[in-house]
């Protein structure tokens, strides 16, 4: 493991952004710390104390989030015996991430809640059992909240017992807060913190800068972990993973990031609100089937085919005769579903796009009907 890195500059200590000494702005192009830029580390310090609550930790700038999960992955699973959990529906880079690093016998898929009032939470009466049955078999558990796919933001007094079951049985907790602009409910706020993150030796938390904003091409996260006991020794490790993988995150993202993070959160929130619209229409789209999940938190929707649809036919069936697309919810452990984002297009066009696929949704309601009633 090497110091923050000898691949650094050192040149020009007037310009501390642009390395550990301060480069020229003209030096963009050569490596920089692994954990990232000293002034854009100092303001994500300052960021997650003041909107997350998240004191005493290190922090690591990373490729973009799903970067920062696979540097999870590689430093916490050591081989196919390491056990991970995700909560079904998931997102399937994690599953992948897992996939590719030991198979598919690590990957543990539990359940989420799915009655009208908990729908897509985490089955956390299904976890302590599991985390009791397997004791010293699990490694690692995964949580994204808000949720992708699910569109829900799970409660800060959910995330707190999930992170105390972890805690409890010595099990290392995951949560990609991706979507932490996007907490429409305000589940996850406290007093004068927008949103809250649980905390603990035992947590990783990860960040992007992709959806809040909109810096999805520039491939900026970064992930959390204490300083403290084990936190700061996994965070020793992960460093060896970083150097190996990226070496350290592009300078010129970092410094949009900066940027970014200059801008501030009340720049994002007025973004956010654009989304609203469009959020509703999607919703009142999907209505006719049985159940709808999600709407409360990041940017989309789930809706329940009628029994026995083909989730990836019906996709198609969208895109070829219908105009719109959707994923198919087999993509995420959960068939006979499907996932709608309703922040891709300015909301004017977002209501055409629901206007669409309630004509594909309430045709699909219709046809199903009459075969019902002709049995």
């Amino acid at each position: 493991l090497m110091p923050s890195s000898s691949k650094e500059s050192t040149t020009n200590e007037s310009n501390p952004i642009y390395g550990n000494n301060g480069t020229s702005s003209l030096d963009v192009h050569l490596y920089g710390p692994a954990c990232g830029l000293p002034e854009l580390l100092d303001k994500l310090t300052e960021k997650l104390e003041t909107e997350n609550n998240l004191h005493n930790v290190q922090i690591m700038v990373t490729a973009g989030a799903n970067q920062a999960y696979v540097n999870c992955v590689l430093t916490l699973l050591s081989d196919e015996s390491d056990q991970s959990i995700v909560f079904a529906p998931y997102y399937f880079n994690h599953v992948m991430a897992l996939q590719m690093h030991a198979g598919d016998e690590c990957v543990v898929v539990g359940p989420t809640v799915a009655d009208d009032d908990s729908s897509g939470i985490p089955d956390i009466a299904w976890l302590e059992d599991y985390l009791k049955e397997h004791t010293g078999k699990v490694r690692m558990v995964t949580v994204v909240n808000p949720g992708n796919p699910t569109g829900v933001s799970i409660p800060l007094a959910k995330m707190q017992e999930i992170a105390a079951l972890c805690q409890k049985h010595g099990v290392w907790l995951v949560v990609d807060n991706t979507y932490e602009h996007f907490d429409h409910a305000g589940a996850n706020s406290q007093n004068d913190v927008p949103f809250v993150c649980v905390n603990g030796e035992h947590v990783i938390n990860i960040f992007s800068f992709s959806k809040a904003f909109s810096l999805a091409g520039f491939r900026v996260g970064y992930l959390t972990a204490s300083k403290d006991g084990a936190g700061a020794r996994m965070f020793e490790q992960m460093l060896k993973v970083q150097d190996t993988v990226p070496i350290c995150v592009s300078r010129l993202s970092q410094i949009a990031a900066l940027g970014a993070l200059n801008a501030g959160r009340a720049w994002v929130k007025e973004k956010v609100d654009t989304l609203e619209e469009g959020r509703k229409a999607i919703i009142e789209a999907l209505s006719p089937l049985e159940s709808v999940m999600g709407g409360s938190g990041a940017m989309y929707v789930m809706g329940k085919l009628p029994k026995g649809v083909d989730d990836l036919e019906f996709a198609s069936t969208l895109v070829e005769k219908h105009g719109v697309a959707v994923i198919p919810g087999s993509f995420c452990g959960f068939p006979g579903w499907i996932r709608v984002c309703y922040s891709n297009l300015p909301s004017s066009e977002c209501v055409v796009a629901a206007s669409r696929l309630a004509e594909g949704v309430s045709l699909l309601v219709s046809q199903e009907g009459a075969l019902l009633n002709a049995v």
